[in-house]
């Protein structure tokens, strides 16, 4: 079976041509079944992994000459490792199940390759020579069936991103997550922007407001104005952007309520992006009680005569800690008066981008993307002194695991 990128690349093509057992995956070129001789002069099979470039669906030239080989350490017909190749030593994951051992270099005289089947071809008979020598028979043109692992991801096209960067490890441990942001004004919608680039299993949009033309200044992007005159709601206009990127886009067009409460309960973690106090505290009860882990976000600029000035609010609750919500009122729950920061309207992109940033970091270091060593769980950054402070630190605890694969 060959499939997108597979089917749209000549090089690609080229390859399955010749018998190479290819596929993508987690943003790779695997080539399987390579013949090589390990340290004791046997004939063993091994993987080939390379960064896989590419615009859209097809490939372009490769921009490294390295690739790395899962399976044992290439040797030569009397068991020395192939110095000349091996860059590198060492297990490495790069997560979508592949496990690789050595970095290997090749690079053709005095120019890069020209596209991916030059390259696989020169690394396979550099490798598999050694074992051709000792077996004849030994072929890396398997002629299997070719598969392409990318329309098993979250994603409609491969993340080549994830892949270039070497973070795969660390990026499964989003992947499988059901997600919910709960408003799509501004600061919403620049959560959605940045979850919709991570490999969550869905993205559940719930917010009943219409699309009009004050929200476009306040959103990632750059709404038409044949965008505004259809006067959508936000969460079909934002699922039309963000579908073509990510599978699991799911709007619901509806207020937060005792009757759709229950559309939470599925949930791994919820983004609070609602203005105002009115229904929080039902929400933030529920969240509780159904044991999720949610993250508030709160914003309140003043205007005066030297500019805006006010504050950046992320509020953490976890089973771990939740009492600060309620002792400390770390989520203003209840209609304020014209005194409480939080009940200003004044608002501005950058600020609820910045937002929506402090937010989706601050849940990925719950997850373990990144490395959390202070387990806040209330911050807050002032505009006018550019001054950010952690409060309500927890113990820090292992990162749960919500990958369901």
């Amino acid at each position: 079976m060959s499939l997108p990128p597979i089917s749209r690349s000549p090089d690609l093509k080229a390859l399955v041509s010749d018998g190479y057992d290819i596929a993508v995956v987690a943003g790779y070129l695997v080539v399987g079944g390579i013949p090589f001789v390990d340290r004791h002069r046997r004939v063993a099979r091994g993987n080939l992994v390379c960064h896989l470039d590419l615009a859209g669906d097809r490939t372009v030239r490769p921009r490294s000459h390295q690739a790395w080989f899962a399976g044992g350490l290439p040797c030569d017909g009397t068991g020395r490792p192939l110095v000349a190749m091996v860059h590198a030593t060492g297990s490495r994951d790069l997560g979508g199940g592949l496990h690789v051992d050595q970095l290997l270099c090749s690079k053709p005289l005095g120019r890069e390759f020209m596209d991916y089947h030059e390259m696989v071809v020169t690394f396979v008979q550099q490798i598999s020579s050694h074992a051709t020598a000792l077996d004849p028979t030994a072929t890396a043109r398997s002629r299997h069936v070719v598969t392409d692992a990318s329309h098993e991801t979250a994603f409609h096209y491969v993340d080549t991103a994830t892949a270039r960067s070497g973070i795969g490890a660390v990026a499964d441990r989003l992947a499988g997550q059901n997600i919910g942001i709960v408003g799509l004004g501004g600061t919403g919608s620049y959560v959605l922007d940045l979850v919709a680039k991570t490999p969550v299993r869905s993205i559940h949009l719930f917010d009943d407001d219409v699309f009009l033309q004050h929200n476009a200044f306040r959103a990632p992007g750059a709404a038409s104005a044949e965008d505004l005159a259809t006067a959508r709601s936000k969460v079909e206009y934002l699922d039309s952007i963000y579908s073509r990127m990510h599978r699991g886009i799911v709007p619901h067009r509806c207020r937060m309520g005792p009757g759709t409460y229950p559309m939470l309960d599925h949930l791994d973690f919820v983004f609070l992006c609602m203005d105002g106090t009115e229904g929080k505290r039902e929400i933030v009860t529920r969240l509780e009680d159904r044991e999720l882990r949610f993250i508030d976000v709160g914003m309140g600029l003043t205007s005066g005569e030297t500019g805006l000035s006010g504050l950046v609010r992320v509020t953490t609750s976890t089973p771990q800690m939740r009492d600060h919500v309620w002792d400390r009122s770390r989520i203003p729950l209840d209609s304020a008066g014209a005194e409480d920061v939080y009940s200003s309207n004044v608002q501005v992109a950058d600020l609820n981008a910045l937002a929506a940033a402090l937010a989706v970091v601050r849940w990925k270091r719950l997850c373990g993307f990144y490395v959390d060593l202070e387990g806040e769980h209330f911050a807050t950054y002032a505009v006018d002194g550019n001054h950010l402070l952690n409060e309500e630190r927890s113990p820090i605890v292992e990162p749960n695991d919500f990958s369901t694969s």
